[in-house]
């Protein structure tokens, strides 16, 4: 990784460190004779951004896919709040504050913006009132308060990926997985991103992991970085130590500097 990916490693990140959120112990996923994940142990902090990484085939989906209850582990452990949630579903693993985006849109797409962030209200607030509240706030969090009436289909790209996080918001997260979040953004939409991922720990108090290609904003945004490679932990780290780790860097580049 070069120096211009670590110029401005502090422009988010704190370095804060907060009791335990979720934590993962030696987790292994099997497809067959493919071995997609193997021995993962993290803990993620409260009020930390914790970024995922590593090279194409690294593993992360699908250790994404563990950690969110759509796919259980081979064995290992899985606990989030203290509670053991390793053959829990996706939908209890969701309804306990663990939520996540997805790496693909999964928007009602001809539903309207506002109708697709009240429905991620249902299962919390009981009133029309309340969820109707609840969906104007993240509308406007995410700037999207001028496209209510709009259906997600027509919101171009960006607004696109607003939407699925607006969407994750309004079900109230403890933890919010960000699943590729900055795909196809470029420039100020990428700004734009990190700053609100910033308002989202710093104003909501939200703890955020995020799987991101995009390395220079991994750098900028994150506490600390996690680095798969063939399934296995390679590095874990602040982002200076994790730019600067040869395994790393041989991870991307194919050797070492």
């Amino acid at each position: 990784m070069n120096d211009t990916q670590t110029d401005t490693l502090s422009a988010y990140n704190t370095g804060s460190e907060g009791k335990t959120l979720l934590k993962a112990e030696g987790l292994e996923r099997k497809f067959g004779g493919l071995t997609a994940v193997a021995d993962f142990s993290f803990e993620l902090h409260d009020g930390e951004i914790l970024g995922l990484i590593g090279p194409n085939g690294a593993g992360k989906s699908t250790t994404f896919n563990l950690i969110s209850g759509f796919i259980p582990p081979t064995s290992g452990t899985l606990s989030f709040l203290g509670q053991n949630i390793t053959s829990k579903s996706a939908t209890y693993i969701s309804r306990m504050g663990l939520i996540r985006t997805f790496q693909h849109e999964s928007l009602l797409s001809e539903m309207s913006v506002a109708d697709n962030i009240i429905i991620a209200t249902t299962h919390r607030l009981k009133t029309a009132a309340a969820r109707l509240e609840r969906m104007r706030e993240m509308a406007k969090l995410t700037g999207l308060e001028d496209y209510l009436e709009v259906t997600a289909s027509s919101l171009p790209h960006g607004l696109q990926r607003m939407l699925s996080i607006a969407i994750a918001l309004a079900a109230e997260p403890k933890v919010l997985c960000l699943d590729e979040p900055l795909t196809g953004l470029q420039g100020a939409e990428v700004k734009a991103a990190l700053d609100l991922f910033e308002m989202i720990r710093s104003e909501l108090g939200i703890t955020i992991l995020l799987v991101e290609h995009n390395m220079r904003a991994v750098m900028r945004i994150c506490d600390r970085i996690l680095v798969l490679n063939h399934g296995r932990l390679l590095a874990t780290g602040t982002p200076e130590e994790v730019s600067q780790n040869e395994l790393v860097i041989e991870a991307y580049l194919g050797h070492k500097k």
